[in-house]
């Protein structure tokens, strides 16, 4: 009967072409949260502005954090600031900009669809 070696070690993890792709994903929507609300501040679009401005940042800080060690916590605060942003134009009264709007909607979906796919991912074996 052969002994089977109870203390192996684990193999280290190996990053999967899907999860890069999904961490650049969120990299750029981040940057590009960051970018609209640099334009909107420009233009006097202050409101707007401010209100991409925070969740780019934090979407980008959290995508970087995450790449170091991946946390379902983080990315269910993406998902949060991801559907706040797709929510912004409305509940803080902007949505007559099409301009804001436009960039919070697709910015903030593809944060959170890109966090949905995370946090799916994650459960695979």
């Amino acid at each position: 009967m052969a002994r089977s070696n109870l203390h192996a070690r684990p193999s280290p993890p190996e990053w999967r072409t899907d999860e890069i792709l999904l961490g650049a994903l969120q990299h750029a929507a981040g940057v590009a949260l960051v970018l609209a609300a640099w334009v909107l501040i420009l233009v006097d679009q202050g409101r707007p502005g401010a209100s991409a401005l925070l969740p780019g940042l934090l979407v980008f800080g959290l995508s970087t954090a995450n790449q170091l060690r991946f946390r379902a916590v983080l990315e269910r605060a993406i998902a949060l600031i991801g559907a706040w942003t797709l929510l912004a134009p409305w509940m803080l009264g902007f949505a007559a900009n099409d301009v804001a709007t436009w960039a919070h909607v697709t910015l903030g979906g593809v944060s959170l669809a890109s966090a949905l796919a995370w946090l799916k991912l994650a459960r695979k074996p």
